[in-house]
């Protein structure tokens, strides 16, 4: 993994680190189905209940989960 990507998930892991982040992301997405992941996080903004900069957070991390799982399956 390049330098730049590592800060980059760095600092994204700062971010959902933050107790409110980290509580939102486990009430409503540990068991949330993989193909409701964008409208649960674009609900969540909506409410208020996160921000935008959090959600994308949230959305590159769940890609990156999602990329590291699955790594070399075409």
């Amino acid at each position: 993994m390049s330098e730049e990507k590592k800060l980059a998930l760095k600092k994204c892991i700062e971010v959902l680190k933050s107790p409110y982040v980290s509580k939102w992301y486990d009430a409503n997405l540990t068991s949330t189905p993989q193909s409701e992941t964008i409208s649960t996080i674009e609900k969540g903004v909506e409410r208020g209940e996160i921000s935008v900069k959090e959600a994308l957070v949230i959305s590159f991390l769940v890609g990156y989960q999602w990329n590291v799982k699955f790594e070399g399956v075409p």
